[in-house]
């Protein structure tokens, strides 16, 4: 009996067991942990498996308002093994200010673990404030500052409008030299000014002068062309209009480094620390046995190359082996981090006891405005004698030898009488040289005419370029997937890209000329603008756009092949766009 209820427990676990190792693991992941009042946060819902259910939201109502939400889902096949891992984007407004927490969001009986997010008050609005649908803001942190320290350079660009295509240019500072580095990527979020909600695009620089004096931040220029609606009956309508804006230019005043530098390295940082490391090894040594010692230089606010190689002093009965040092910069909201790591390789030749010797480095904070030391206290080593009967070779301290001229045992050897040695004739080259160069001749004389008539032949005219065709099916593509994931912004965004693909003469009236194909587009492209840009909006669902796609596919398709093709593909040929 109980046999048979250990064989009914194996069939029961091994027919639970794909439910188990489906079991899905969701991560909250936020774009940023501190933000105001009035701007707007990216949390991303990533989920690996499969869940039990949809995600429940609503314990965000508390303290956060949806302002939009999006989901992707993609699975992949690898070697057998299926893995389906989904996305939810959704787009969140802290109603209160202070220290509040996304709550943990679950899927049946999957969550995620709960984040904390810092929301701060913001300024309020001088009267007589911008109100302008596009502005252009540029922010720089410090305004004073020593050579070589790092300079924070923010650009905001803010938007109530629907952006068609823009491009914004790159600080140039002038007046003492420069670095300019880019830190990450550009941010997006949506913020209030003068109780308007702006679309943000916020760009992050690091910029370090290299001399004292006074460095220029030039005015930024901004071109775009936004979106304008065509008539009163029409508020959303696609009509761009060419737009330009231009920052406040920024003066910033270069200090040299104090005074007192002396034979100091000149390290303006924020913070700066020195470590040490072993890997692994104990302090006690064997002679002949080679030690990997890892220092470790991190400082904030500088960059890798700026960090200086370090020197040690190492005892005598030491052999040392540096490598090269390696140098990176980690880049992040609040300017780069620079690192440098040393290996040394450490050899004892004699047993003891030993010390290597503290390290200390002078870097000057930037925000106390005085120098301080990283310490790295000294080591005690002690060295054992190897163990007997063990041959240690020591590492290489000499180059390897020259070859040696003293001949070897396999060549001949020269003596004083050396024996006579009877020389092989060779007997001298005469016809059947020449008649293989003759040949030879003869060939490459036949490959070079063969050659010359394929060049003199006319080519045929080769295929047409389908590199519009190739254009027109990707931006159709992009179309459809916006609507299948019911992303608004991306919808409008692609549908604006096809049809500038379409019709790449008509300016920005693309979407124009789109909605007068058919009522279903007008409709649809109605519905989309409503939902981006009116007060209120709806919750769009893209099954109409791709509805009114179909039926002209359907309506194309009933079209004889002497039939001229719809507006909608002016310069295809007769069979129509790719599918």
């Amino acid at each position: 009996m109980v046999k048979i209820q250990r064989i009914f427990w194996i069939f029961v676990l091994l027919g639970l067991w794909p439910w188990l190792a489906d079991a899905a693991q969701v991560r909250a992941v936020a774009d940023r942990d501190r933000i105001s009042v009035e701007e707007s946060l990216h949390l991303e819902l990533r989920v690996d498996g499969r869940p039990d259910a949809d995600p429940d939201l609503s314990p965000l109502d508390k303290d956060w308002e949806v302002l939009s939400r999006s989901q992707n889902s993609q699975m992949q096949i690898v070697n057998g093994s299926f893995t389906r891992s989904l996305v939810y984007s959704l787009t969140l407004m802290p109603r209160n200010e202070g220290t509040l927490t996304i709550p943990a969001i679950c899927f049946g009986s999957d969550c995620s673990s709960p984040l904390s997010i810092r929301v701060t008050t913001t300024d309020p609005v001088a009267p007589g404030a911008d109100d302008s649908e596009i502005l252009l803001e540029t922010e720089a942190t410090p305004y004073q500052l020593f050579t070589q320290q790092q300079l924070l350079f923010k650009v905001r660009l803010l938007h109530r409008v629907d952006l068609l295509q823009g491009a914004l240019s790159d600080p140039q500072p002038s007046g003492v030299d420069a670095v300019v580095q880019k830190l990450g990527d550009d941010r997006n979020y949506e913020t209030r000014r003068a109780g308007r909600l702006y679309q943000v695009i916020e760009r992050s620089y690091a910029i370090f002068p290299q001399a004292s004096g006074t460095l220029e931040l030039p005015s930024l220029r901004f071109d775009g062309d936004i979106s304008r609606g065509g008539s009163s009956f029409d508020p959303f309508g696609g009509r761009g209009q060419r737009v330009r804006k231009r920052s406040q230019a920024i003066p910033i005043k270069v200090l040299p480094p104090p005074a007192d530098l002396g034979s100091r390295h000149w390290l303006p940082a924020q913070s700066l620390s020195l470590s040490d490391d072993w890997q692994g090894q104990s302090k006690k040594f064997t002679v002949g046995e080679p030690a990997t010692r890892t220092l470790t230089l991190t400082a904030a606010g500088l960059q890798g190359a700026q960090l200086p190689e370090l020197r040690l002093d190492i005892p005598d009965e030491f052999k040392s082996y540096p490598d090269q040092p390696v140098r990176k910069d980690d880049a992040g909201v609040d300017g780069i981090t620079g690192l440098l790591q040393q290996k040394i390789a450490l050899v004892p030749t004699r047993p003891g006891r030993y010390q290597l010797p503290a390290i200390d480095l002078d870097w000057w904070d930037v925000g106390a405005r005085e120098w301080r030391r990283a310490p790295l206290d000294p080591v005690d080593i002690e060295v054992i004698p190897a163990p007997e009967g063990s041959a240690v070779a020591p590492p290489p301290t000499q180059p390897p030898p020259e070859p040696s001229l003293v001949p070897s045992a396999s060549a001949p050897v020269l003596t004083a009488n050396p024996a006579p040695v009877t020389v092989p004739t060779v007997p001298r080259p005469d016809f059947w040289p020449w008649l293989s160069l003759a040949l030879g001749l003869g060939w490459l004389t036949t490959l070079l005419l063969l050659g010359w008539k394929k060049v003199q032949r006319p080519r045929p005219a080769g295929p047409a370029d389908p590199s519009p065709l190739l254009r027109e099916k990707s931006a159709r593509k992009a179309v459809l997937k916006a609507a299948r994931d019911n992303d608004p912004q991306a919808a409008r965004k692609a549908l604006a890209d096809w049809c500038k693909v379409l019709w790449p003469d008509s300016g920005t009236t693309g979407l124009e000329r789109l909605k007068g194909i058919d009522s279903a587009f007008q409709t649809e492209i109605d519905r989309l603008n409503r939902a981006l840009y009116a007060s209120g909006g709806e919750n769009w669902i893209g099954e109409g756009l791709l509805e009114a796609i179909r039926q002209w596919d359907r309506r194309r398709q009933e079209k004889t092949a002497d039939d001229k093709l719809p507006d909608l593909y002016p310069t295809q040929t007769r069979n129509g766009p790719p599918k």
